[in-house]
This record gives structure tokens, sequence and C-alpha cells, in this order.
């Protein structure tokens, strides 16, 4: 299963987050937790800050958003969405 979490990039998943979601994907229906079962998993009594988790995510995000930004530009520094790419769409 190893393997499959290379693959996804979830390899720095903690080990009860896979636990929790290969249970709730099993093949078979009557080997997936109940509803009360996912809710007494270890994973889901780890307290969470709400706040802090947003907050990274809202970085997280503003970092990819950046980077798409600089894949946008030239080599020589110059926005490819320039005057050509307005022209485009008018």
């Amino acid at each position: 299963m190893a393997k499959y979490w290379e693959k996804t990039n979830g390899s720095k998943l903690s080990d009860d987050f896979k636990d929790l979601i290969m249970k709730m994907f099993a093949f078979e229906g009557k080997d997936r937790p109940t509803v009360e079962e996912i809710k007494n998993h270890p994973w889901m009594k780890v307290p969470i800050n709400m706040k802090e988790v947003r907050h990274d995510l809202l970085n997280q995000l503003a970092e990819k958003r950046v980077g798409q930004t600089d894949s946008t530009k030239n080599t020589d520094g110059n926005d490819k969405r320039g005057e050509e790419m307005l022209e485009l769409v008018r």
C-alpha cells in the first residue's frame, strides 16, 4: 500500500488517516466502517485548530498562485499575457 501513497503524493499523511481512508473505500461494503465507527476512529479524535488549518491552506493556495503566475512569464521576465493576449480576447 505504500506505493499507492507515494504515487498519490500522500506519503506524508498520518498512518491513522491512511487507515481510515483505506477502510472507508474497502472493496467489500461489509468491510467498510459505519458512521459511528468513523466518528470513533483515532484520526477523528485528534484535536484540530481550524483557524490554523485555514491559515495554512490559504497560504499554500497563495504560494501556488504565485508559482502559476511566474510560469506565465517569458524568459526575459515580461508577462506572456501582455498586449498580444489582450488582443486575442478582444
